[in-house]
C-alpha cells in the first residue's frame, strides 16, 4: 500500500508548484493584479490565469526620452475550458490576447523602468482584466 503514496504525493506537489501560490478569485470584467507566479480563478468561468514572469523588459525608462517605447514580454499560463498552456504577450501595454472565448487585457506592468535601476523579477506586478468575447 505504500506505492500509491509514493506516486500521489509527488503529483500533488507538482500540481501546486505549477500554479505557484493559491489562486485568488476575480469576476469577469473586474481588474485585478498579479505578482509573478501568482494565479487568479475567474469566477463564473472555467478559467485560471497565472502570471509566470516577465521574459524581457525593453520599455523606455520613464525619466528618459526614447525613440521607441519598447515592450515587455509577459508570460501567462491559462488553465481550464478550451484554453490551456503558456501564452507570451510582448506588445506595448495595454495589450489584448484572446482565444475567441475570453479576452485577456493586460493593462499595466509596474514598476516602470527608470534609468540606472534594475528591476528584480519579484518586484513586477501585472494589472489585467478578463472578459468574454462578444459573439
Amino acid at each position: 500500500m505504500r506505492w500509491p503514496a509514493r506516486i500521489l504525493f509527488p503529483l500533488i506537489l507538482m500540481t501546486g508548484a505549477c500554479l505557484g501560490t493559491d489562486p485568488t478569485e476575480a469576476e469577469l470584467g473586474q481588474e485585478f493584479e498579479l505578482a509573478p507566479n501568482q494565479s487568479t480563478r475567474i469566477a463564473g468561468a472555467d478559467l485560471i490565469i497565472a502570471f509566470r514572469r516577465v521574459a524581457g523588459d525593453s520599455r523606455c525608462p520613464i525619466d528618459l526620452v526614447c525613440v521607441v517605447e519598447g515592450s515587455a514580454g509577459i508570460e501567462l499560463e491559462l488553465f481550464g475550458g478550451d484554453v490551456s498552456g503558456p501564452v507570451l504577450v510582448s506588445n506595448p501595454l495595454p495589450a489584448t490576447w484572446t482565444d475567441g472565448t475570453y479576452a485577456v487585457r493586460l493593462l499595466d506592468l509596474v514598476p516602470h523602468p527608470t534609468a540606472g535601476r534594475l528591476i528584480t523579477p519579484d518586484e513586477y506586478r501585472l494589472r489585467l482584466v478578463v472578459e468574454l468575447v462578444p459573439r
